[in-house]
């Protein structure tokens, strides 16, 4: 598009380009007649704005009002389609300056630019994740936050520090943790708007980094969403990630706010759901999706409900606008919503398969841009119609949370797979395209007729239309219900009363139906077993519920409106070679060690929604404490990144618990049945049933993608479990959260690891119990003496064994009201006492000294 110079506009033409963000088309910029101006790059905005007037795509939703719309028009090119692999997975939304360079971070904790090829122009180390998209301003600076807690400004030209800004300790604020996970806001003055987990917002001088007067603002709980920001007042509106516990509270602790540029609040309410999405400020009403399923239009002005829209799962992606007025809103339900700006009625819908996370981006021809729950890009017409899509992401491991940004020559969108993608326009209507596996030009969607079926379900939560040739023997499953009614998808809930699930042939399995009844997990209790075909046949019937009284996404009752029937006869692998993985029979003997990394939890829908990021950088590590060939203890503790991004335990971990391991044919399983908590993100998290299981070759890498699948009672979570319970994630009737998903496995420092050096003499004692007639907590102590190990630089614990059953006791052992260390004057370990209830206590046991994942002692007790 051509650059804009001392072209003449009229006043309505200047006043729309305001409310679009101060985008303005060269079409709309010569056909006006009245002598007002205004500067613009082509594709970009407008220069008066503190937003970078040359950059197409400056901060996330593109403009202030935040509506998504660019207006770049596709036109043919012969530009390259180019990707980029960072570490770890991606889950913000890049920038793009007026060269074309790309900016964005990665969870591998590194901040990348690139240039319009997709070359490393230079990358800026942080100290934590990043799930924050930056925001480049008319100074050529490029800001923003980190997990570390420090927002950053940088010179683009070289990526050199300008300042960097420190949000306030999360015991401090009363939050728990200090993150910057919300994206970087500006308003007209150049005030910087950048929401922090630790409960503020905060308002910072662009040149100086430091806070404004009237700032920060503090809010009920973490903030994800950005504000919107009104152009002509400077006011500001977003979301809080609060949630009510009873609706009469939302009067009283509201998450949906209007603030003054000094920040003063102007108007509050409050719905019984959280809201990660970030508002859209369009001809007087400010429009926002939340966690409970519901899209609404606030009148802007005063805060009140205009309407609301209903989508049959929760709402993370923020609004666009087409040129029409019409409101585009993607939902986790996998469906994209065309919404009437005025009534809220739904216009149009064109579904997917998977989740959708990502906020649409709307081109100058009012073509809708967005990413999939299954890796592809997707491109609609106006009217709902598919243009396009392109398969990005080749791995599993394929979910966009991140959102399109439009350059001048191309799209570009990042994944869970860690990859940036750049793609022109026109790629896949080029001549040759149709014989691009990965592309599809035009055609409808690609979902089942019209019917209730169950769909195949990955552990990294691809929803497949026909089910893989081979399946694990030790694997859990997932099918996932679809209903389509005349072409379109309907909400239905599978009736878990009627559920029937048969095995050919049997073997003993764990059947769950998940708390919103979308899903059923069958898990074996040990392996499936293989008819003389080599299949196993699984077999599920039952009745699917539509019309539900609903609160949220709290459904309840329903009508039975039909049935299910289907046989699914999956081929089971056979096992093989497998890497031995050493169990010590003695202190000082070679002990196994692996690492679980890069956890994904795809179901129930809002888990990742709520954390997958977290759930990314997570490392744990798994020694091997006893047990014979094919049936062992094993240890997990909580790891960290060292500064060269190798794993290593961290000394301050709470996470620490047993899991019994079984292993034959390379199929391994870890598992805890009997219970134990962690403590994360500052509370202690309680989980009733933990498996990992995995499929290892001879090298100890996975053959396949391990699955994962855990369960824990709502009730027993706090602080989040009632939250859980009211967005409808716990089944109603067993109030189990049935969470399934995966891991990356790794043999760990070349799979072994060996007695630590200086541990010292160790002896076990046991007090406590009962005690002349009284009843006190058994404890078993562990005191060491002479050991040269500082008890701040490794994991101490002590692990207790029923002898009888050689089963590891239950206990809550990384909690500090279960185990107690105590150090030396010089700062060495002196002794790990564990406290078990009377009740919890074998009457024989082998206790053990853990050292990291290492059993650095034992005794029989």
């Amino acid at each position: 598009m051509r650059a804009l110079r001392g072209l003449a506009v009229s006043v309505p033409v200047l006043l729309l380009s305001l409310v679009n963000g101060c985008s303005v088309t060269d079409e709309e910029a010569a056909s006006s007649e009245a002598n007002a101006s205004v500067a613009c790059e082509g594709g970009g905005v407008c220069s008066d704005r503190p937003l970078d007037p040359k950059s197409p795509w400056p901060k996330f939703r593109r403009g202030l009002r935040q509506d998504g719309r660019s207006p770049v028009r596709p036109r043919p090119s012969d530009v390259a389609p180019w990707s980029f692999k960072t570490g770890k997975g991606i889950f913000s939304t890049a920038v793009i300056d007026g060269d074309e360079n790309v900016y964005i971070g990665s969870a591998d904790t590194f901040f990348y630019a690139l240039d319009r090829r997709g070359e490393l122009r230079w990358k800026v180390k942080n100290g934590e994740v990043i799930d924050s998209s930056a925001l480049l301003d008319d100074k050529g600076r490029v800001y923003y936050g980190a997990g570390d807690g420090f927002v950053r400004a940088l010179d683009r030209r070289d990526g050199r520090e300008l300042w960097r800004f420190q949000a306030a300790a999360p015991e401090s604020t009363g939050g728990y943790i200090n993150w910057f996970e919300g994206n970087v806001a500006i308003g007209p003055d150049g005030t910087l708007y950048v929401p922090n987990d630790n409960r503020h917002v905060y308002g910072l001088d662009r040149d100086a980094g430091r806070n404004k007067p009237g700032w920060p603002w503090t809010m009920n709980d973490q903030t994800w969403s950005l504000p919107a920001i009104d152009p002509t007042t400077g006011n500001l509106y977003l979301g809080n990630n609060y949630i009510a516990g009873y609706a009469w509270m939302t009067h009283f602790w509201r998450n949906t706010f209007a603030l003054s540029p000094t920040g003063q609040e102007l108007w509050g309410d409050g719905v019984q759901a959280t809201i990660a999405a970030s508002p859209m400020l369009s001809e007087g009403r400010m429009v926002v999706g939340a966690y409970d399923g519901y899209v609404r239009s606030y009148d802007q002005a005063s805060g009140r409900v205009v309407w609301s829209f209903a989508t049959n799962d929760h709402v993370y992606a923020s609004p666009g606008r087409l040129s029409d007025g019409t409101i585009i809103q993607p939902s986790s339900d996998g469906t994209v919503y065309a919404l009437d700006a005025e009534s809220g009625a739904l216009r149009w819908q064109f579904d997917t398969r998977e989740p959708i996370r990502s906020s649409p981006a709307i081109d100058g021809d009012d073509n809708i841009y967005f990413g999939g729950g299954d890796g592809r890009l997707y491109v609609l017409d106006r009217h709902g119609a598919l243009r396009w899509s392109r398969r990005l992401i080749k791995e599993d491991r394929n979910d966009f949370g991140g959102s399109p940004a439009l350059g001048r020559d191309f799209i570009v969108i990042a994944g869970e797979s860690g990859e940036i993608f750049a793609t022109p326009y026109d790629y896949c209507l080029r001549a040759g395209a149709a014989s691009d596996p990965d592309c599809v030009a035009g055609g409808g969607e690609a979902m089942p007729r019209d019917g209730a079926n169950l769909l195949f379900t990955t552990p990294l939560g691809s929803v497949l239309a026909e089910p893989p040739p081979q399946v694990e023997a030790n694997q859990p499953l997932a099918f996932t219900l679809t209903k389509r009614e005349g072409g379109d998808t309907k909400l239905a809930l599978i009736d878990d009363r009627t559920l029937k699930v048969t095995l050919d042939p049997p073997a003993p399995v764990d059947v769950d139906t998940s708390g919103d009844r979308r899903f059923v997990t069958i898990v074996p209790r040990n392996r499936f077993a293989a008819g003389a075909d080599g299949k196993v046949k699984i077999r599920l019937r039952g009745d699917y519920l539509m019309s539900p009284t609903r609160e949220g996404l709290l459904f309840s009752g329903g009508r039975r409106a039909g049935s299910f029937d289907q046989t699914f006869e999956l081929a089971l692998g056979a096992g093989g070679p497998a890497a031995e993985i050493p169990v010590p029979a003695r202190p000082g003997d070679a002990a196994g060690v692996f690492e679980l990394h890069r956890i994904a939890v795809p179901y129930p829908t809002v888990m990742p929604s709520y954390n997958q990021i977290g759930f990314d950088s997570l490392h744990y590590l798994v020694g091997m404490v006893e047990g014979t060939s094919e049936r062992r203890v094993g240890w997990v503790v909580g790891g960290m990144l060292d500064a060269a991004g190798g794993t290593v335990v961290d000394p301050t971990t709470q996470v620490l618990f047993p899991v019994e391991a079984t292993y034959k044919d390379g199929l391994l399983n870890l598992v805890n049945e009997s219970g134990f908590t962690v403590k994360a993100m500052n509370f202690d998290m309680p989980f009733d049933v933990f498996r990992v299981s995995a499929h290892l070759g001879a090298d100890g890498t996975p053959l396949s993608q391990p699955g994962v699948h855990v369960k824990t009672k709502c009730a027993n979570i706090p602080f989040y479990g009632p939250f859980l319970a009211k967005l409808g994630f716990c089944n109603p009737t067993t109030d189990v959260l049935n969470v399934f998903g995966s891991t990356n496995i790794r043999p760990h420092a070349g799979g072994t690891t060996t007695m630590p050096a200086g541990v010292g003499d160790v002896r076990f004692s046991v007090a406590g119990g009962w005690v002349g007639g009284l009843v006190t907590n058994p404890t078993v102590t562990a005191t060491i003496t002479g050991s040269s190990l500082r008890a701040d630089e490794h994991s101490f614990g002590v692990l207790l064994v029923d002898a009888a059953t050689g089963r590891p006791v239950s206990l809550k052992y990384g909690l500090a009201s279960t185990t107690t260390r105590t150090s030396t004057p010089a700062g060495k370990i002196a002794s790990v006492t564990v406290n078990l209830p009377e009740s919890a206590r074998p009457a024989r046991m082998r206790a053990y000294l853990m050292v990291d994942t290492y059993p650095a002692a034992s005794q029989s007790l």
